[in-house]
């Protein structure tokens, strides 16, 4: 019984010298950042009006992270810059019997990022990343998009955060 006792004593002092860290672990370009900015996006596709609804997508998923503060520019350690540089949308899946309608569309987005010092404007971290959805046709099939795009600035958000946040 005492050498038990020894034993798990003695495994529990090597464990605890084995290097793990509880709690966040930011990327080492990002280690002194602890607020972010995320300004509107810039646009080079021909949707309209996704700007806000990306950086609304990104800045709410910053927020439940929790890992950055999310703050007004001018207060900000760091501002995110991006830019949708893509907003695609591809057949996936033909009707069963009219294989020139398409049941089933694939949205993918791309934007690329710029992580910059808010102080002296060095660049951080930069990427690119992807968000991608599918979407079924439908009668309205405008509304269903959009409603789609959504999605897709969601899940391009997510990669972002992921980035920022665990450095991958």
């Amino acid at each position: 019984m005492r050498y038990f006792s020894a034993l798990i004593l003695l495994s529990a002092l090597l464990v605890a010298g084995c290097g793990y860290k509880l709690g966040e672990i930011r990327p080492t370009p990002m280690r002194s950042v602890r607020s972010l900015a995320v300004p509107t996006f810039k646009n080079r596709t021909y949707e309209p009006r996704v700007e806000a609804l990306f950086a609304d997508s990104l800045t709410k998923r910053l927020q439940q992270d929790g890992t950055y503060q999310i703050t007004y520019e001018d207060k900000a350690d760091a501002v995110v810059e991006c830019t949708i540089i893509q907003l695609e949308r591809a057949a996936m899946r033909s009707v069963d019997n009219n294989v020139l309608a398409t049941s089933e569309f694939r949205l993918r987005a791309r934007a690329d990022f710029v992580v910059r010092d808010r102080v002296t404007g060095a660049i951080l971290m930069q990427g690119q990343a992807w968000g991608d959805t599918s979407f079924f046709s439908g009668n309205d099939l405008q509304t269903i998009e959009r409603q789609a795009i959504s999605l897709a600035a969601a899940n391009l958000a997510e990669d972002i955060t992921t980035r920022l946040t665990e450095g991958f």
